[in-house]
């Protein structure tokens, strides 16, 4: 299996597959904004079932950890990532292009795709739970869920792009990985949102993902020079 990840990491941005994954990825996005219509009564159940049942396992101890864990898909987090991340890849990997996609990747796609599409639907964040800490603004889809999906999910294609082990980027993907989860695990937890949030957020958020390294694996076929050096 390690073998088969090895052979194919460095073709898995193709362009075409980027696309179709992104068609794929935003079909429970595309689910969840018809049942908006409806009031989001055909989620309810849901909702009510899987929130209940991490309500349930609220501590002392976990609070603590969830509300750690949240903060690192807030704003000022993400803003403060996203700048460390695109200056490191300038000046240590001397790669402008990469640099500039992941922060225009996170700039679009965390920020404003999702301020608009709050906008949109305008979904009131739960009020039969307790808010364990404070937050604004509505509540689909999820910023924390989304902008994880595309800040975390990014280093991870940047790992998989840029190391020379496998051991390297076989642990950044498990590492970020679980962290994408945790974030909307904890926004559920925290009753700051509902799961359907979560599921809409990573479901908008991998499809821009998937777009945005489609289009970079485009821009390299029209810039050889650029894919030997990466290679």
């Amino acid at each position: 299996m390690l073998e088969l990840i090895n052979k194919y990491r460095k073709s898995f941005w193709k362009p075409k597959t980027m696309f179709y994954l992104g068609m794929i990825t935003i079909i429970p996005f595309l689910i969840l904004a018809v049942a908006s219509y409806f009031e989001w009564g055909l989620l309810g159940m849901f909702d009510d079932w899987i929130g209940r049942e991490v309500h349930d396992e609220r501590e002392s101890l976990l609070t603590v950890l969830f509300t750690l864990i949240t903060r690192v898909g807030d704003g000022w987090f993400v803003a403060m990532f996203t700048l460390i991340v695109s200056t490191v890849i300038l000046f240590k990997f001397k790669n402008k292009w990469l640099s500039i996609w992941y922060f225009l990747t996170v700039a679009l796609g965390a920020g404003v795709l999702n301020q608009l599409l709050k906008a949109v639907f305008r979904r009131e964040r739960p009020s039969e739970v307790e808010h364990l800490i404070s937050q604004g603004g509505y509540s689909f889809p999820s910023g924390h869920a989304m902008g994880s999906m595309i800040v975390y999910g990014a280093v991870i294609f940047l790992f998989i792009r840029l190391a020379r082990k496998k051991i390297t980027y076989l642990a950044a993907t498990a590492v970020f990985g679980a962290l994408i989860v945790l974030i909307g695990v904890s926004r559920v937890y925290l009753g700051v949102h509902y799961p359907s949030d979560i599921v809409g957020g990573y479901s908008v958020g991998l499809m821009w993902l998937a777009f945005s390294i489609g289009m970079y694996g485009l821009s390299l076929t029209k810039r050889p020079e650029m894919e030997r050096l990466e290679e």
